[in-house]
C-alpha cells in the first residue's frame, strides 16, 4: 500500500506538491482561526482579559456569583451591544435585580436593537430567544455552565469536522518517508488529542477541577495539527536529499 512506499514527497511533480501544500496550509490556517475564535469568545468570561483557567471553569461548570445572562454579556455577547451605554445599562439592570418593570421601560429596546436579530423566536441562534421578559428570565438564574444539550451539539459538530480532517492529514503523513514508528506515534497522538479535547468538556461540566484537561486537550490538538501539517511540508520543500 502507499503508506509502505518510502519515496519522499519532494519527488512529486510540482502540481501535486503545490496542491498538497495549499491543503496543509489551509488546514493550519483553519485551526488558527478556530483558536482565535475561542480566545475572543471566552477570554472575558471571568471579567479579565486573557483566556484563563477561570474562564474555562465558568464556561463549562458555571459560576456561583453570576447569572447566565451576566456571563454571556461579559463574554461573547459583549461586542454586540450598539453602544457602551447600552451595555452599562444592561449591567446595571442585572445588578439591581433584573425586574420586569426595568425590562419594559429600558432594556427591551436595547435587546431589540442589539440582540434580537440573532435571538428572535424565528432565528433562535444557539437555541436562545430574548424577545420578551419571559424569554430572558430563564437566563437570570444562577449560571450552571454549558447545558447538556449544548454540549451534545458542539461535540457532534466538533467530531464531524475534526475527525475527518485529522484522518486526511494522517494519510498524508503516512505518504512521507519518515520512519513508520514516528508516523504511527503521530497518528495515535493526533486521534487521542481529539478524544481528549472533546472528552475534557464533559469532565469540566462535572467538576471545575477538570478545566485543566480542557487546556491540555486544546494544546494537544494544536500540537497535532502543527505536526501533521508541518512534517509533510518540510519534506516536500526543505528536507535535503
Amino acid at each position: 500500500m502507499f503508506w509502505n512506499d518510502t519515496k519522499p514527497l519532494r519527488t512529486l511533480q510540482t502540481g501535486p506538491k503545490i496542491a498538497l501544500s495549499l491543503f496543509l496550509i489551509l488546514a493550519g490556517i483553519g485551526y488558527l482561526l478556530g483558536f482565535f475564535n475561542i480566545l475572543l469568545k471566552y477570554q472575558m468570561v471571568d471579567g479579565t482579559p486573557g483566556l484563563s483557567m477561570k474562564d474555562v471553569q465558568i464556561t463549562y461548570y458555571g459560576s456561583t456569583d453570576k447569572t447566565a445572562m451576566e456571563k454571556s454579556i461579559d463574554a461573547s455577547m459583549r461586542g454586540y451591544f450598539a453602544t457602551d451605554n447600552d451595555y452599562n445599562a444592561t449591567k446595571e439592570w442585572l445588578s439591581d435585580g433584573a425586574s420586569e418593570k426595568g425590562w419594559d421601560s429600558d432594556i427591551k429596546k436595547i435587546f431589540d436593537k442589539s440582540c434580537n436579530s440573532c435571538h428572535s423566536s424565528d432565528a433562535q441562534v444557539a437555541g436562545v430567544v430574548t424577545e420578551t421578559y419571559d424569554d430572558v428570565s430563564v437566563y437570570l438564574e444562577k449560571d450552571t455552565g454549558k447545558s447538556i444539550s449544548r454540549l451534545v451539539q458542539v461535540s457532534h459538530t466538533h467530531v464531524l469536522a475534526t475527525a475527518p480532517l485529522v484522518f486526511i492529514l494522517v494519510l498524508i503523513l503516512f505518504m512521507t518517508s519518515y520512519p513508520m514508528k514516528f508516523k504511527s506515534a503521530a497518528a495515535i497522538f493526533s486521534f487521542c488529542a481529539v478524544f481528549l479535547d472533546i472528552g475534557s468538556w464533559w469532565l469540566a461540566k462535572l467538576h471545575p477541577g477538570f478545566a485543566v484537561l480542557v487546556m491540555i486537550g486544546g494544546m494537544s490538538l494544536g500540537a497535532s495539527f502543527g505536526l501533521l501539517a508541518l512534517a509533510p511540508l518540510y519534506e516536500m520543500w526543505l528536507k535535503k536529499k
